[in-house]
């Protein structure tokens, strides 16, 4: 589904509105170019959420689209300056609207980081330090008790995902690896400059 984008009337208009103050984005990439995708899926009965809003926010283009009938969404975000913060936003008349990076806050709450090569990812979150050779998953505990795990997975290009206990999902994707940190006010993912990264994102949402 092809991506809307505002004027560059309307983006002044809304970085004149504050929404663009230092630390407001969520998320930062190093890459030369980046896809976007993933899945939007209720809550109680996880079906499929057709016709969710997803919203890539970068400090000078806004690209949305909405889900298919199977809750499935893609955005092509463009190489430059514009990949080095963003906000990853998904909302729905009749949910809850979800800033993607929010959903890590009240799991994590400690700083996750990874070195993702072509045949292994290195991670590291409060004291454990792992080593995740190809197809290798493992759960972490974090301080209230929660568990999330990590998969590793190299078929094609090397991919980490952090799977949320509630069901939401990160996975990244890069030729040549990778290096990911998730800390309380953003998602740092770094790739090769002349690279793309694939980000995909399974996003669970409540009724309101």
């Amino acid at each position: 589904m092809k991506a809307l984008r505002y004027s560059r009337m309307a983006l002044l208009a809304l970085w004149m509105g504050g929404l663009w103050l230092d630390g407001s984005a969520q998320f930062a990439a190093t890459a030369s170019a980046m896809t976007v995708r993933g899945r939007v899926v209720e809550a109680q009965t996880k079906r499929p959420l057709a016709n969710a809003q997803v919203n890539v926010r970068t400090k000078y283009e806004d690209y949305r689209t909405l889900t298919d009938a199977e809750g499935y969404y893609v955005l092509q975000v463009t190489a430059g300056r514009e990949l080095r913060e963003f906000e990853l936003i998904v909302s729905h008349p009749d949910y809850r609207e979800k800033y993607f990076h929010t959903a890590f806050q009240p799991v994590l709450r400690d700083e996750l980081t990874a070195t993702v090569e072509p045949a292994r990812a290195r991670i590291k979150y409060r004291k454990n330090k792992l080593d995740l050779p190809c197809g290798d998953r493992k759960a972490l505990l974090t301080k209230s008790g929660d568990t999330f795990s990590c998969t590793f997975t190299c078929e094609g290009v090397p991919a980490l995902t952090v799977h949320l206990p509630a069901g939401n999902e990160m996975r990244v994707a890069a030729a040549n690896g990778f290096s990911l940190k998730i800390t309380d006010e953003k998602v740092e993912l770094r790739g090769a400059e002349d690279r793309a990264i694939t980000l995909q994102v399974t996003a669970v949402m409540f009724r309101r």
